[in-house]
């Protein structure tokens, strides 16, 4: 493989010394070299006979700039077939390219230490981080403690300015609707592990629930979002008049994985339990019904997070909470 152009391969082509060659392909910001124009242009011509590119490590060394932004998740893998997955890697790729920037996307390993994790992340690769991962996961906590920008999405993190939707307003609007539509007794349906967006659902709702006079009664965190929990089975068995008459779940693919779950054992979704979720996204279950949902635009919130993360990068101020708004979508099941 033959070896790429230098500076010195133009030096030598042109005659003059590599200080100049360097001047004039944009190494000299301060402008101490002057440099005639005819002889600009040859440089420039010379570059170009020889195919030169520029060493983009020895460049970021000299900028301090990579122009690479940095995703890492510890929610697993990013399984591009799950529609919520799609949104946030869709949605960085198109802020990236927006904004001028590339995209790493880091690996998520369970067995890592934490330390290793963080070394890895601030080692230069990059110039900022998107992290999208719990409230309480340690690797924010060390996160914190360095000099690596960094912006949070999806839920925020205490510390770490964060680009979230309106889960607030979105429940205010679900609970205005199923109150409309007579329903007193709610039932909450939780995620198996603790998110700052779902705890934020819960207050949310429990807050309006209680002004319009609703009852709020919370599950018990299932061991995941596709089954229920033995209790939830046995209070799903009650009769509608001994129970809430509408579950509430925190996300859409719990909701579409519980109204196929009522399916399958013959209890009618809206008639026996009305069931809603949150978040509005396209979803690969064959034979879903259409959910009455709040709708996040997930793409805008990981849009949004690149030019705020960019600020960040060059040392201004950004917001502690940046919300994108939310609309409420009428289905078939509430």
């Amino acid at each position: 493989m033959a070896r790429s152009s230098t500076i010195k391969d133009i030096a030598a082509k042109v005659g003059v010394s590599t200080a100049t060659v360097s001047a004039v392909l944009g190494k000299n910001p301060a402008g101490t070299i002057r440099v005639s124009t005819a002889t600009r242009e040859r440089i420039k011509q010379a570059a170009k006979d020889l195919n030169y590119r520029p060493n983009s490590i020895a460049r970021s060394l000299r900028s301090k700039r990579t122009n690479i932004i940095g995703l890492y998740t510890s929610h697993g893998y990013l399984n591009p077939h799950i529609s919520f997955t799609a949104q946030i890697v869709g949605g960085l790729h198109k802020g990236c390219d927006e904004n001028g920037q590339d995209l790493l996307l880091h690996s998520f390993h369970a067995d890592r230490p934490v330390e290793t994790v963080v070394s890895e992340l601030v080692d230069g690769q990059i110039d900022g981080l998107i992290l999208y991962t719990a409230a309480d996961d340690p690797l924010a906590e060390k996160l914190k403690k360095t000099t690596l920008p960094v912006v949070a999405i999806v839920d925020a993190v205490e510390g770490l300015p964060s680009v979230v939707v309106d889960d607030a307003d979105g429940m205010h609007q679900l609970a205005n609707y199923l109150w409309t539509k007579g329903h007193r007794h709610v039932w909450f349906r939780m995620p198996a592990y603790e998110l700052a967006s779902a705890t934020a659902r819960l207050a949310a709702f429990k807050v309006e629930a209680e002004r319009l006079g609703m009852q709020v009664e919370v599950s018990d965190r299932p061991h995941s979002h596709q089954q229920p929990t033995s209790g939830e089975l046995e209070w799903l068995r009650q009769p509608r008049t001994q129970r809430a008459t509408v579950a509430v779940c925190w996300n859409d693919l719990t909701a579409y994985h519980l109204v196929e779950y009522c399916r399958n054992v013959g209890i009618r979704v809206p008639e026996d339990i009305a069931i809603t979720g949150f978040d509005g996204l396209p979803t690969g279950i064959p034979g879903h019904w259409d959910l009455t949902t709040i709708r996040a635009p997930w793409v805008d919130v990981v849009r949004a997070s690149v030019p705020l993360l960019i600020q960040r990068v060059r040392g201004a101020e950004i917001p502690d909470i940046t919300t994108i708004p939310v609309e409420f979508v009428q289905g078939l099941t509430a």
